[in-house]
């Protein structure tokens, strides 16, 4: 139910409008003009539409910085900032902000991702490295190692 002198939304069962003051007026107080066919009630003409909904990424800005991205930070940022936005009424800055925030989101995630595996892959090769062989070696030796195990085809290439 909309206000007729202010086009405020109301709850159905207000008397006096929340913004104007002006007494709302009730089916009883209305002239009987509806016809059948009318589903929902409209807001009368020039009123506030509704706002729209704008998802600002929070949600996914904590993941990235929960996944230990320093660059997660910067799309909390982000959504803060949208978030503020959709409260002063700027919505298409908002829709922005958040679309950015998100861009950031999934590139912190990312990367987190590649350096996490990264990191598995190199403490793998060391563990291996160690574990190759405890006889003492030369550092010369140590290198022919390493190889062996990136690719082990590649000592008879350079032999």
């Amino acid at each position: 139910m909309f206000c007729m002198h202010c086009g405020q939304e109301l709850p159905p069962e207000a008397v006096f409008c929340l913004r104007c003051g002006q007494k709302v007026e009730t089916a009883s107080d209305a002239p009987a003009e509806t016809t059948p066919a009318q589903s929902a009630p409209e807001p009368p003409a020039g009123s506030p539409a509704p706002p729209p909904k704008v998802d600002c990424g929070f949600t996914l800005a904590i993941i990235a910085v929960a996944v230990g991205s320093v660059i997660g930070i910067v799309a909390l940022i982000y959504a803060v900032l949208a978030s503020n936005m959709v409260q002063n009424g700027d919505y298409e800055g908002a829709r922005r902000a958040a679309r950015t925030g998100k861009i950031w989101s999934w590139t912190a995630i990312i990367l987190s991702a590649i350096a996490l595996c990264l990191g598995l892959l190199i403490l793998s090769g060391v563990v291996n490295l160690m574990s190759y062989d405890q006889s003492p070696q030369h550092s010369g030796d140590i290198l022919w190692r390493i190889v062996d195990l990136i690719a082990p085809g590649l000592r008879e290439l350079l032999d």
